[in-house]
């Protein structure tokens, strides 16, 4: 077996990830056994010491094998009793475990590693050794100018214990992205075929109205072949319909499926951050140990990449600037040793990460005096902010409090490098601090990039869609609610001055005249504060699958990413978080866009949505609404009347249960679980008579349950007027 052979690399594979697994229980157990001796795992570490020997000396890797004899002599004598834990020994044994992962790093790169014989003799010493260490052959040789790994002897490496457990497997990268992209076209394929049987089964409703009003207007002998052609297509209708649930249900189970399989947990990039906290304390002259809380919590893999860097960025700072030395903790009262936190939980399609120190906190003072003199703002603008805008100075490029800089503090790198990469993974931070007792940021991140949730609308006569974690609500605005102050267009929003920006203008494109005189807006929310934007049309929420733009669209902070809709269209996804800093920088007057006078609507007229997916009932309802003056509009299912209540506002619902896509029980739990409809009054009207059947509904909290088999027109309109 030749280190070029196939089989070759996929056995080195296997060594690389095992040493990793190994070097990072030694860590881990070195940290314990440094501060706690009692309680130190010896003999998991001891294990771990005793199978690298063997991987490494299986692998022909004579430099690891010989450091890993090392590791498992001084521990084996530790577990004896035979030596007591120095710092001498300590020290030996970390430097020790990193020689091992330099030279596994080495091999991996296809260089040759360093000569050991130095640390040999230190460990030797270590060890209680007193005859000189003899050179120890090299992992790698030359051969010409091509370096490359030879196994001991020329030997094939021989089968391990540590062979992977038959029920996993590791895939590629590349190839679960390739799944996770084709899962997303059939999520797809699945809306758009939903959204075809919803044309077929409204196309079937009408012709069966047509059928009966020709029964009573035609006694041919004809009439009863077209009734049985009508029913064979009801039938057919029904069983395209129950194998399109099921696709429904399959597509789904298969996307979260895959979707799934990129989750990795947060202790994936976690694990060496002990290790990094005890060096750098260390080095500064400090005495800090990390707590982990909630290192199980799942995220993208991508994310979690790209998350290592910020938190490392945050924990070196807290050690460097907010940890202070154990004496003056103890003349402050507080333990010599610092401690930093880093937890992390779900909410919702979110993860929250928490960066935690009880070192001597943010001083705004300080930070405003340090942005003012180095021109990041002015003296009296910075008077008036409030303190939670002050402490955000700190992620500004540039700012720094410190008097000198350190190589832990990154050489003058500051924070708005954590705030850049967050951003880029649509994520955001916040800022806590108290005076003496330490800091805490809250990172919120997306649990997954591979799909969003999103609502959908129309702005400079393109389609564009919004993740909605950062959606406030919507809004409906009439022209003269859009005033200028300063300069500075606003609207007032429960009773609350907001800036207000056409999306248009942000993204550079043409405004459109709106139709209606109604003007739809987004209030949207973030670190930044609050920004309404009027766009032009509102089409409703939608499941998106995130795809990637390339370099082409990488120049547009505001664009994150694009989708493919379920009829074919392409929409561009748009960064929250960028639309609120590229406004609250700037936000100016603009022109006010074309709008029709607004048709005035009689002050008693209540606006109706009847979600019902047949049509003679639907029909029936919406009659006797208009009769009683109401302004009523239709929906034939829920799934569609969810994209009514984004396109315009209404005063209730009444809504049937069974219905396709989403029925009524869902659609009402969906409308009383978002904090824009909470209040909004839903009616269902089904035939659906069981008490059970009341009780769900009731649940889901439904304001009235009204059957269809004692259906009543004047109870029916009673009730409608009593919740309007």
């Amino acid at each position: 077996m030749q280190p070029g052979d196939q089989e070759y690399q996929q056995l080195f594979q296997i060594f690389r990830e095992e040493c990793d697994e190994h070097i990072q229980k030694l860590n881990d157990g070195l940290m314990i056994l440094e501060r706690q001796p009692q309680q130190a795992p010896i003999d998991e570490i001891l294990r771990s010491a005793h199978s690298l020997k063997g991987a490494a000396r299986m692998m022909g890797f004579k430099n690891l094998e010989t450091l890993a004899h090392y590791l498992e002599t001084l521990l084996t004598q530790l577990n004896r009793g035979e030596r007591e834990v120095t710092p001498i020994i300590i020290d030996a044994l970390y430097r020790d475990i990193d020689a091992v992962g330099q030279g596994l790093n080495a091999l991996i790169e296809g260089k040759e590693p360093s000569s050991i014989d130095a640390l040999v003799d230190e460990l030797r010493v270590a060890a209680g050794e007193s005859a000189p260490a003899q050179p120890v052959a090299k992992a790698a040789a030359s051969d010409g100018s091509k370096e490359r790994v030879t196994a001991v002897s020329g030997q094939a490496p021989a089968s391990r214990d540590a062979t992977p457990a038959l029920s996993s497997i590791r895939v590629q990268t590349e190839r679960l992205d390739t799944l996770i992209n084709q899962a997303g076209e059939l999520l797809v394929t699945k809306i758009e075929a939903l959204d075809n049987l919803r044309q077929i089964e409204d196309t079937l409703d009408a012709l069966e109205e047509w059928r009966r009003r020709l029964a009573r207007e035609t006694h041919s002998p004809s009439f009863g072949r077209i009734e049985k052609v009508g029913d064979d297509l009801s039938r057919v209708l029904q069983r395209i319909s129950e194998n399109t649930r099921r696709l429904e249900l399959l597509v789904d189970e298969i996307h979260e499926g895959v979707r799934g399989l990129r989750l990795l947990p947060l202790s994936t990039i976690l694990e060496p951050f002990s290790r990094m906290v005890r060096d750098l304390s260390r080095d500064l002259g400090k005495d800090a140990e990390l707590r982990l809380e909630g290192s199980s919590t799942s995220l993208d893999k991508k994310i979690l990449e790209e998350l290592r860097e910020p938190l490392i960025h945050l924990v070196r700072n807290a050690i460097d600037h907010g940890i202070e030395p154990p004496e003056e903790r103890e003349r402050k009262g507080k333990p010599a040793r610092g401690t930093l936190f880093i937890s992390a939980r779900q909410e919702g399609t979110k993860i929250v990460v928490m960066v935690k120190d009880d070192g001597r906190g943010l001083d705004p003072q300080a930070i405003a005096a340090s942005a003012v003199k180095k021109g990041l703002v002015l003296a009296e603008e910075v008077q008036r902010w409030p303190e939670d805008e002050i402490l955000d100075l700190i992620f500004r490029p540039g700012f720094s409090t410190a008097a000198g800089v350190t190589e832990v503090s990154g050489r003058g790198i500051g924070l708005d490098a954590v705030v850049e990469r967050l951003e880029r993974l649509k994520g955001s931070i916040l800022t806590e601090s108290k005076p003496g007792a330490g800091v805490t940021f809250t990172l919120s991140l997306p649990l997954t990039l591979s799909t969003t949730h999103a609502l959908l609308f129309h702005s400079g006569g393109d389609i564009f869609c919004l993740p909605t974690d950062a959606l406030e609500k919507t809004l409906l605005l009439a022209p003269d609610e859009i005033t200028y102050v300063e300069g500075k267009a606003t609207v007032i929003i429960d009773g609350t001055p907001l800036a207000f920006a056409w999306l248009a203008d942000v993204l550079n494109l043409p405004k459109s005249e709106l139709k209606n005189g109604a003007i739809p807006a987004l209030l949207l929310h973030g670190p930044r504060g609050k920004l309404v934007f009027g766009v032009e049309a509102l089409l409703g929420e939608e499941e998106v699958v995130v795809k990637a733009l390339g370099k082409f669209f990488g120049h547009i902070p505001q664009v994150s990413g694009g989708t493919i809709l379920g009829k074919g269209e392409i929409a561009l996804i748009l960064n929250p978080n960028e639309l609120l800093r590229s406004v609250a920088h700037q936000v100016r007057a603009t022109a006010p866009i074309a709008v029709r006078p607004m048709a005035p609507r009689p002050a008693a007229r209540k606006r109706v949505l009847v979600v019902e997916d047949t049509l003679t009932t639907r029909t029936l309802e919406k009659n006797i609404l208009e009769a009683a003056g109401f302004d009523v509009t239709t929906a034939v299912d829920g799934e569609d009347g969810l994209i009514k209540l984004y396109e315009k506002s209404f005063d209730i619902v009444v809504s049937d249960v069974q219905m396709p896509r989403l029925d009524g029980f869902l659609l009402t739990e969906r409308i009383k679980k978002d904090e824009r409809f909470k209040d909004l009054p839903v009616i269902l009207v089904t035939s659906m008579q069981t008490d059970a059947d009341k009780k769900r509904g009731i649940e889901a909290g439904a304001d009235a349950y009204l059957t269809k088999a004692v259906f009543d027109q004047k109870r029916f309109l009673e009730i409608v007027q009593r919740f309007a």
